[in-house]
């Protein structure tokens, strides 16, 4: 349950229309090959890509982002 509970306040702490668009990704992608899947969840990425960066503030986000040293960062478990 502890486990469930980190992965939903991970997915939760994403832009929810990602996570809409990720989640119409693998509901439609159960009934297709994995080739078409992936193609879907193609076109929902750059579909997802091309509203938020009309906003005109994304690239800045990023950068403020990318430049901040108290951001999570992901640990390899290689």
């Amino acid at each position: 349950l502890k486990r469930a509970i980190e992965l939903s306040a991970n997915i939760a702490s994403n832009d929810p229309l990602m996570v809409r668009r990720y989640k119409r990704a693998m509901v439609e992608g159960t009934s297709m090959t994995l080739h078409n899947g992936l193609q879907r969840e193609r076109e929902l990425g750059i579909s997802h890509y091309l509203e938020v960066v009309g906003d005109g503030a994304t690239f800045e986000t990023a950068k403020d982002f990318i430049s901040d040293d108290k951001r999570p960062r992901a640990q390899s478990k290689l």
